[in-house]
């Protein structure tokens, strides 16, 4: 399934045309489209709003390791090396409020710029607001729709894309002009989308990997020591590695027998590991 989050129906509308959903009358605050393989959710305007529909989607419909969920919108753009209409690929994600910062795992190529979100609690305005901005780009959802969705799902099936509508001095958002803006980025969104299911299908086929995977973390950990937290970490970047490379390094065999005294050193050797897993 691939789930869209956008706040606003105005930002809905293009993706709701482009991919003939239909709207569900499923009891609940949110309205919901749905069509093959796509069900699309509008939030409401905020972080948290951005949060419980994304959380509400995901339970209420389920998530797997081929789920995909994007959060789709317009944002403001700090610097004027953007332009009116671009379409952004979030690559690091900042909650402007709680200092939380999210980095996507974006392990396919596209065709889309990208650019650092912040998060805020309000519509930000330069003539207003007077504390700092560390972000390229800001809006009101993408920090809590990506907290959400990465309870539930693969790091590399969690993804903001978002669409440069001001630079930070709008009067009034129009949403006829969102809803062509949308439009105008549909090639990018929908190459984007079917970049990563067959991504996820490459990768979810492959179950001889995945059996193979599972003892190779267990050797990993017993060898090495890892903490339960180092072991998640561990696994994602196997799991990221193999997606980039169809398999392992030969490498990887050098950890399996170490002798490790202590947790310290197994950390050392971790980022060993690492150095080599992210090349």
């Amino acid at each position: 399934m691939i789930y869209l989050i956008t706040a606003f129906y105005s930002e809905a509308k293009a993706l709701i045309d482009h991919f003939g959903l239909k709207k569900l009358y499923e009891p609940s605050k949110f309205q919901i489209f749905s069509g093959d393989e796509i069900l699309l959710i509008v939030s409401g305007e905020g972080i948290l709003q951005a949060a419980i529909a994304t959380t509400f989607a995901l339970t209420k419909f389920g998530a797997s390791d081929r789920c995909i969920a994007l959060n789709i919108g317009i944002c403001g753009a700090k610097e004027k090396k953007l332009s009116k209409g671009d379409v952004l690929l979030c690559n690091k994600i900042i909650n402007h409020h709680s200092k939380k910062t999210f980095y996507p795992d974006i392990l396919i190529t596209h065709q889309m710029k990208e650019a650092s979100l912040e998060s805020f609690l309000h519509p930000v305005k330069k003539d207003t607001f007077f504390g700092e901005i560390e972000g390229d780009i800001v809006d009101m959802e993408g920090a809590g729709f990506f907290e959400a969705a990465s309870s539930f799902l693969a790091p590399h099936n969690v993804q903001c894309i978002k669409i440069v509508y001001d630079f930070l001095a709008y009067e009034k958002i129009e949403p006829q002009e969102v809803t062509i803006l949308v439009k105008q980025c549909m090639p990018f969104i929908e190459n984007f989308i079917n970049t990563l299911v067959d991504l996820n299908l490459k990768f979810c086929t492959n179950i001889f990997e995945e059996e193979k995977l599972r003892q190779i973390i267990e050797k990993l950990k017993s060898s090495l020591r890892l903490t339960a937290s180092i072991t998640f970490q561990l696994e994602k970047l196997l799991k990221s590695y193999i997606i980039r490379h169809e398999n392992l390094p030969e490498e990887i065999s050098e950890f399996f027998n170490v002798n490790v005294n202590s947790k310290k050193e197994g950390k050392q050797y971790f980022e060993k590991l690492k150095k080599l897993l992210i090349s």
